[in-house]
């Protein structure tokens, strides 16, 4: 009866490495802080011209919790807390917020994700214009990223 058990244990043990060998699906941990190292938008009145306003961001950090429980520290003290999920095989990064101050409104949306390591997130807005493309872009970014402190 023990000889039987134990190819079923190791079978088990060996199921078990192989599960966990396989995840690349890196998740920040919470005690991660993260800061904006590229922020991206378009030149108010404009369709087409871009903007880098990564200082803009300065003083802010953000903490991208299990539970999907985002955490973003304002320069002023204050919290102000939202949601984050990735999806659709890790292609998309949702950034969700209940009456988010302005700033922190134009991240809210969901991104395409053109890197996700343990170290950097780049996203990038679905909707950035093209050459000759005339794009609403409402109050959304065109480009973020993000990098662990």
């Amino acid at each position: 009866m023990q000889k039987s058990l134990l190819p079923a244990l190791l079978l088990f043990a060996v199921s078990l490495f192989l599960v966990q060998c396989g995840k690349d699906n890196p998740q920040p941990e919470s005690s991660d802080v993260w800061v904006v190292t590229k922020f991206v938008d378009l030149k108010p009145g404009t369709d087409q011209t871009f903007n880098d306003d990564t200082q803009r961001f300065a003083g802010y950090s953000f903490e991208f919790q299990s539970g999907d429980l985002l955490v973003v520290r304002q320069p002023n003290g204050s919290l102000k807390e939202g949601k984050w999920r990735r999806h659709t095989n890790d292609t998309k990064l949702s950034i969700g917020m209940e009456n988010p101050p302005a700033l922190l409104d134009e991240i809210v949306g969901t991104w395409d994700v053109e890197l996700y390591s343990a170290t950097s997130i780049k996203l990038v807005n679905p909707n950035a214009p093209t050459p000759g493309s005339v794009v609403d872009f409402g109050k959304q970014a065109v480009r973020i990223e993000f990098t662990k402190q």
